[in-house]
């Protein structure tokens, strides 16, 4: 799927646009499902269904590229500011730390197991921003036990979703 040359060829750009769509409807509607934990910001993170099935498809600059595009049009069309903020810094440590564990234990570690470790990662960051706003260390590791159980919960679930779409996703991708 890559060009022989850096520049992105237009077939790969209409896959990641359509990828990007995609995450951003997934977003949309993930906004009306209910979640009855108690702690802030706590979803699905249904978008990530896109960005972790990209690790098979695309090399880390696409996925930089999808996740920043993704969260940047997501904040101005449903979030804000501060939204923009926990996502990009919770998607942008996610991606890195799917995309080093695909690369380091390729077959040591399922879809299921790269997703978990990726919503684990997604709070981190945003955690991180927690720590920044409210200047206090104290504030994030209150969170930290909730966002864990959160995000392996989450993860394990979107990673199902991924493997139940990876095959199908792959086939429109090499189409």
């Amino acid at each position: 799927m890559q060009s022989p040359n850096k520049r992105m060829n237009v077939r790969e750009l209409v896959m990641l646009s359509l990828l990007i769509a995609i995450a951003l409807v997934l977003s949309y509607f993930e906004r009306f499902i209910p979640m009855t934990i108690a702690v802030p910001g706590v979803k699905l993170g249904l978008a990530n269904v896109v960005t972790l099935l990209c690790l098979h498809l695309y090399k880390p600059s696409r996925i930089y590229l999808l996740i920043i595009v993704r969260v940047l049009l997501a904040s101005l069309f449903i979030g804000s500011m501060m939204s923009f903020w926990y996502s990009l810094t919770g998607g942008l440590l996610s991606g890195t730390a799917m995309m080093v564990t695909a690369w380091l234990l390729k077959d040591k570690v399922s879809l299921i197991g790269i997703s978990a470790i990726g919503a684990i990662f997604h709070n981190i960051g945003q955690l991180i921003i927690v720590t920044i706003i409210t200047d206090s260390f104290y504030v994030a590791l209150g969170y930290f036990p909730m966002l864990l159980i959160a995000g392996i919960v989450t993860g394990i679930f979107i990673g199902i979703v991924g493997k139940v779409t990876k095959p199908y996703l792959i086939q429109v991708a090499k189409a």
